[in-house]
């Protein structure tokens, strides 16, 4: 999905023993202006994905989900729907996911951070931070999927699967927790609020669904339903999967 939000800003420039350098801008609105700022915040993949309009030119369905890590139905959608679908058509689906849902944040002047409250608490909140850090340092779906999939199918201390799960997936998990606690991993989710508050329509309950950028009820009604059903629809390029021929 592409949000609609204009980003405008400049370099930010210091100089620093005579010597002029760039430093990622504190505003995570300003990160994806340039290649040259997204690479300095280390965010290129999160801009390719959310600001910047990639056409491969391979016709795939753009399909991204909102959702929060300790929603009951998101775990359910997307440890049935949502796993199945990218295990049988993974070649005719670009798939994004947004760890943030129904949570609110307010910037703290004192501490220029974001402060964020769940819909499930604390422990929510570290949760789609952990997921927002993974997304970062793993990027690929072929990364990152194993990881989500495994704690959302996992029950107990958020922090206690997470490192499981790290283990089992070859996720550093100590690089991930560093993440949580840091400027970056603060103003990463604040990029997924952001993303997650431009939504047109304004998302109503998790999880919420867009294809190729646009949401309706009858969609959402049938992505819970049958999401490869969903997917192979909307697929208008040539030779569709065998999975998708009783579809169309």
């Amino acid at each position: 999905m592409y949000t609609s939000i204009i980003f405008s800003t400049i370099f930010i420039f210091f100089c620093i023993n005579n010597v002029l350098t760039i430093h990622c801008p504190k505003s995570s609105a300003k990160w994806c202006q340039n290649k040259e700022i997204a690479q300095i915040c280390g965010v290129t993949e999160q801009c390719k994905k959310f600001v910047w309009k990639i056409h491969d030119g391979n016709d795939k369905v753009n399909f991204t989900l909102y959702y929060e890590t300790l929603c009951p139905d998101c775990r359910y959608f997307m440890t049935t729907q949502f796993s199945k679908t990218y295990q049988t058509i993974p070649n005719i689906i670009n798939i994004t996911i947004v760890p943030y849902g129904n949570a609110h944040e307010t910037y703290d002047p004192t501490t220029k951070l974001y402060q964020f409250v769940c819909q499930h608490g604390a422990d929510e909140c570290l949760g789609n931070l952990i997921h927002t850090c993974v997304l970062n340092f793993y990027p690929t779906i072929e990364q990152y999927m194993p990881f989500v999939n495994c704690t959302e199918s996992t029950s107990g201390d958020v922090k206690t699967v997470a490192t499981q799960c790290a283990e089992k997936t070859k996720i550093d998990f100590n690089k991930i927790d560093a993440c949580t606690k840091s400027t970056l991993g603060n103003q990463l989710q604040h990029m997924y609020a952001v993303q997650t508050e431009s939504l047109q329509p304004p998302h109503k309950y998790v999880p919420w669904i867009t294809v190729n950028g646009k949401h309706t009820e009858e969609m959402q009604q049938e992505a819970e339903r049958n999401l490869i059903k969903l997917i192979c629809k909307f697929y208008k390029g040539p030779n569709p999967p065998a999975e998708c021929k009783k579809y169309l």
